[in-house]
């Protein structure tokens, strides 16, 4: 993931708690404080868990001015080895990713009374992404870091989409990224796509072996613009 620079880190004392219309507490991390925020981030996790590498994305998105929640599709478990990581992503169903990522959205949705909502995550987080702009009408954008889910079909033209991949990437492949981006031209659904020189992984600063500090800041600066563009 980036470096933020001057953004805080996360601290466990600003942890909070998502509350649906309902009443639920919804699992994952919140950052409101944004006081009177009127837009909304939801940042999905890689397949390591809700680390507080995903945590401090929330808090630099909240000093943007964003309403922003990572859900935690593992229930607490956070992997130890990419072994691990690779075990506890075959446990999830994604049919319930797609409802906790539905009741996710429309928890923020309210608490901005209306206002815009986006999603954005990495790798498998990516995909979770995609996944929630095929299935929930109420999203405004969606961005996906080297994520491309199997056998989901984008349609809704309302929706914009920005990718982020890369060029040496085996599991994320150029060939994807093309029937990704045809499949959307199909549906005149509106996305920009951009390609490094480098590897999946290449936000992440805890993997260098694939890590790029010019990548991960050119990628994250085009997120923020086009954030800011789409929900204003």
């Amino acid at each position: 993931m980036p470096t933020f620079g001057s953004a805080r880190l996360y601290q466990r004392s600003n942890q909070r708690r998502l509350i649906d219309g309902g009443g639920r507490e919804l699992p994952g991390h919140l950052d409101d404080s944004a006081r009177g925020a009127r837009r909304a981030v939801v940042v999905v996790h890689d397949f390591v868990g809700l680390t507080d590498r995903t945590k401090s994305v929330t808090s630099h998105l909240a000093d943007r001015g964003f309403l922003t929640f990572a859900p935690d599709l593992y229930r607490g478990r956070v992997a130890r080895s990419r072994e691990d990581a690779s075990e506890l992503a075959r446990t999830l169903a994604w049919n319930r990713v797609a409802i906790e990522l539905w009741l996710a959205i429309g928890a923020l949705k309210d608490h901005v009374k209306g206002g815009p909502v986006a999603i954005l995550g990495f790798a498998m987080g990516g995909a979770a992404a995609l996944v929630a702009a095929a299935s929930v009408d109420k999203l405004s954008a969606a961005v996906t870091f080297y994520g491309i889910p199997q056998d989901v079909t984008v349609e809704n033209p309302n929706l914009a989409i920005q990718g982020h991949f890369a060029a040496h990437d085996m599991k994320c492949s150029p060939a994807r990224v093309e029937a990704l981006d045809q499949a959307l031209r199909s549906k005149q659904v509106p996305h920009e796509f951009h390609t490094y020189a480098a590897d999946n992984g290449f936000c992440d600063p805890s993997r260098p072996e694939v890590y790029s500090a010019d990548g991960a800041t050119l990628a994250w600066e085009r997120t923020m613009t086009f954030l800011e563009l789409r929900l204003g």
